[in-house]
Order: structure tokens, then C-alpha cells, then sequence
């Protein structure tokens, strides 16, 4: 197979943390057996992890430019959106109206977020963050004196609300204020409990330190008049100020098979059942925690296996995932390891203490990329590698509306 010709084409839909590591992790185990395209709205991948910590400049947002990604990877970078499959035709259909044709397709396209309380301030990051802020002088002035952090009902990941949370209390306290009230409800039994037990309690010490009133199994939702009541007991929530995340749907693209909330089905390794040649990862998914370092662990399950149909000889080993959290605490970080129970359902462990890793979302080869650029002398330059498919496009009717692909994006649909 060292023809370019029969090279197996992969398409990579996403340049996200599950894209990018996919495309790295392909690379590395099958350079010269693959023809790589990735396909992306966004012309850069952004640490979005960091926005917690940017909001209390305790870091600051990050841009990597994706023309480095294909660079690295001799991947051909198409700037646009997928909004279709065509798995019998190995082709995708693009938001501008151009059609891509592969051998193998991977979706890590992300997720659509939602905002689930009108009169909550809901933190994405970019102009939350802002709001945020004038929240932060609210309580410097003491003008605002009890706050609640809403994890609301629904697929989401709870972990920046809890940053939030934490390092709010600690930027009162900085201010030597001892009045102010802080709240955080979750329909989760324990603090974080999806990282087990061990780590769950570490948590919940760190909320009781920093002086905020955690309220496990509770589910809120908005009255008629947009106020919150509290479920069971239907009581009302009565904080000055709330802060929420949004709920997460999936894209439902056309020609993939999707639960009842959008998300794309997958099988224990990645592959989507009845689609032999088309895999996902990441948020998009019907994998039930969505999270950075689980999309990463994901990508390189899917990756072993398309380096296999390449032609590389290696056993592709099964997608065990380990979920990784570093929760930013405003005097450091503490760091959370849980391995997640497969069908076996044994009882796996749960750790608090650091890996090695300088970024929030740990991958195998994401993590040396990041590292890379962000100690490189100087800042790269695009050398042009955005550039057509390895295919020729074709027309295809006009008419067609575009699905957003970036789940952070500040147009969050209400």
C-alpha cells in the first residue's frame, strides 16, 4: 500500500479535542498508509477548559491555529461544516454545498449547547464571562448578598460550575467579605460524584472549606415567571443572583443514526452501529460523560483500529476509560482520577492526586502537541495548508442550512 493512490482516506468531521487527537494519534501509528482530510468551521482550536480560570485571570484563553495541526499530520484542512452523511456513498455532505468522499469518516463534531434557565447567567466563556465579572463587583459592592450555582437537569458536565463556585468564594473572602451566602445544587448525589466516591468526598471537603452550602438530588426548573423552584418539594429557590451551565443536545446530523436528544450511537469502540466505515467521538455521542480527556481516550481507541485497516500490524486495544479532572480551586488545583466500570461493574478506583499532565484535558497526543507549540521560540505561520479535499468536490443543491459545530459558541441557542 505505499501508493498514495491506495492509501485509506480518512475524513476527520471536528477540530476539537477528539479531532485533534484522533488526526495526531492516526498519524503517529499509521503516517504512511493514510490520506488524512479535516474538516472544520473554526480555523483554530481553542482551549476551552481554561475559561474558569480566564474569568479569574488565573490563565488566559488560548488559540492554536488548526493549519499547524495539518501541518504536522500532512492532512488536508477544509474550513466548513459537515451537515450530512452519506455513508453508502462514503461521502459528506458540507454546509457549502461541496461533497467530501473517504474510505473512513470520524465524527467529533461536538455538541450543541443549550441554555436551561432564562434568568440564570449561564457561563460559556467569551461574553459570560463578562457577566461573570459584573457579578464578582456585585458582591465587591455588596450589592448582591447570596448566590446559587445550578447544575441543571440534563446531560451536561458540572465540573466548571464548581470551579466557579469555589474561586468565587475565595475572591469574597479575599475581599474580606463574611456575609455573602453561596449555594451549589446538582442533581448529583455527592459533589462530583461521577468521579467516585474517594474523589467525591475530597470535593465535598473543599466545599466545606470554602463556606459553600452543597444540595445534593435536586433538580431545579423554571416557573412560568422564570423564577427557579427546587424538585422534590417544589420549593422556591430563593438566591439573589444564579449561575448555570447549559445543557448539551446533540446535532442529529442526516444519515446518522441519533438517540431522542440528537446524540450520535456508538458501540463500546467508537464505531456507529450499522454504519461499518463511520466512527464518533466526543461530546457528540451517545458516551454518557462528556468530558475532554474521555473524548481523547475515545479518538485513540478509533485511531488503533483504522491504523489496523490501513495496514499497520498492531492490536487495537478496547476503549477503558479513565476519567481525569483537575479542579481549579483558586489556591492551586485539585486533581480527581476515576476509572469509569465497564459491563463487569466492579467497583474502580478513585484517586486524588496529580498526573502528568500542564493542560486541563489530557490526551495521549494532544497534551505533547499543546506542550509543543505553547514552548515553541516563536509563533508559527500558516504555510497554506487549508486547501481543497484530496478528492474532487461536487455541487450539491443549494438551499441547505448549516449546523453550528462549535459547542462554546456565544450564540448559544436559547
Amino acid at each position: 500500500m505505499s501508493a498514495r493512490s491506495q492509501r485509506l482516506r480518512i475524513t476527520v468531521a471536528g477540530g476539537g479535542v477528539a479531532g485533534v487527537e484522533l488526526a495526531l494519534a492516526v498519524h503517529d501509528l499509521a503516517a504512511d498508509f493514510v490520506e488524512l482530510t479535516i474538516i472544520s468551521p473554526d480555523p483554530a482550536f481553542r482551549c476551552r477548559s481554561l475559561r474558569t480560570a480566564q474569568t479569574f485571570s488565573a490563565d488566559h484563553g488560548r488559540r492554536y491555529e488548526l493549519s499547524d495541526l495539518a501541518d504536522d499530520v500532512e492532512a488536508q484542512l477544509v474550513a466548513d461544516s459537515v451537515i450530512a452523511v452519506d455513508a453508502e456513498r462514503h461521502s459528506v455532505l458540507l454546509a457549502g454545498g461541496d461533497v467530501v468522499h473517504h474510505d473512513c469518516l470520524v465524527l467529533a463534531t461536538g455538541a450543541r449547547h443549550r441554555t436551561a434557565f432564562r434568568r440564570a447567567l449561564t457561563f460559556t466563556g467569551d461574553e459570560s464571562s463578562s457577566a461573570f465579572n459584573d457579578l464578582l463587583a456585585d458582591l465587591e459592592g455588596h450589592w448582591t448578598r447570596s448566590v446559587a450555582f445550578v447544575v441543571p437537569p440534563g446531560i451536561t458536565w458540572p465540573l466548571p460550575l464548581y470551579e466557579l463556585a469555589i474561586m468565587t468564594s475565595v475572591a469574597v473572602h479575599g475581599m474580606a467579605i463574611d456575609d455573602l451566602r453561596i449555594q451549589l445544587l446538582s442533581p448529583e448525589p455527592t459533589p462530583l460524584a461521577v468521579f467516585g466516591p474517594t474523589a467525591s468526598a475530597a470535593v465535598t471537603d473543599l466545599l466545606d472549606r470554602a463556606g459553600i452550602d452543597f444540595c445534593g438530588e435536586t433538580h431545579a426548573r423554571a416557573t412560568a415567571h422564570g423564577a427557579l423552584e427546587l424538585l422534590p418539594g417544589a420549593v422556591r429557590l430563593d438566591a439573589e443572583r444564579l449561575v448555570t451551565i447549559p445543557i448539551m443536545e446533540g446535532l442529529r446530523l442526516p444519515g446518522v443514526p441519533a438517540d431522542a436528544l440528537g446524540f450520535t450511537i456508538i458501540d463500546d469502540r467508537g464505531g456507529v452501529p450499522g454504519l461499518p466505515d463511520v466512527y464518533a467521538a466526543g461530546d457528540g455521542t451517545t458516551f454518557p460523560v462528556k468530558q475532554g480527556g474521555i473524548a481523547c481516550q475515545l479518538a485513540d481507541a478509533i485511531a488503533e483500529q483504522l491504523a489496523v485497516r490501513a495496514g499497520v500490524t498492531i492490536e487495537p486495544q478496547p476503549f477503558r476509560p479513565v476519567l481525569r479532572g483537575r479542579l481549579l480551586t483558586g489556591h492551586g488545583a485539585q486533581y480527581l482520577e476515576h476509572t469509569i466500570p465497564g459491563d463487569a461493574g466492579a467497583d474502580p478506583p478513585s484517586e486524588v492526586q496529580p498526573w502528568s499532565s500542564s493542560h486541563k484535558v489530557h490526551g495521549r497526543y494532544l497534551s505533547p502537541w499543546l506542550d509543543g507549540l505553547d514552548h515553541a521560540p516563536a509563533p508559527r505561520r500558516p504555510t497554506g495548508t487549508i486547501r481543497p479535499a484530496h478528492t474532487p468536490l461536487d455541487r450539491s443543491p443549494a438551499g441547505r442550512v448549516a449546523v453550528a459545530l462549535d459547542p462554546y459558541s456565544p450564540q448559544v441557542r436559547r
